[in-house]
């Protein structure tokens, strides 16, 4: 269960493709007929929300500070983990 979350975690953490378009005030981008790139970079997103995930709730195993906490802090992580891995992948498309 743990693993589902990271990886549900992963999925919304996921940026769209073209995010960063939207501080120059450009319209988003209209639709790929070529889906592939998106389905690439939920599959990073995923990726990343696991082993996020799985890395911090691993080094916090033993930890006070998370007593009882140790799900939700690790699927932050996997969210945050998800998040900037992606932002990273789909600034490098364009």
């Amino acid at each position: 269960m743990e693993t589902a979350l990271f990886l549900a975690m992963g999925w919304c953490g996921t940026k769209y493709p073209g995010w960063w378009r939207r501080f120059w005030k450009n319209p988003p981008p209209p639709p790929d007929p070529e889906p592939w790139w998106t389905i690439a970079l939920i599959g990073i997103g995923l990726v990343a929300g696991a082993a996020g995930g799985l890395f911090f709730s691993s080094a916090i195993a033993e930890n006070q500070f998370f007593a009882g906490q140790n799900a939700v802090a690790s699927g932050l992580f996997a969210f945050g983990a998800s998040n900037v891995v992606t932002g990273i992948a789909s600034s490098f498309r364009s």
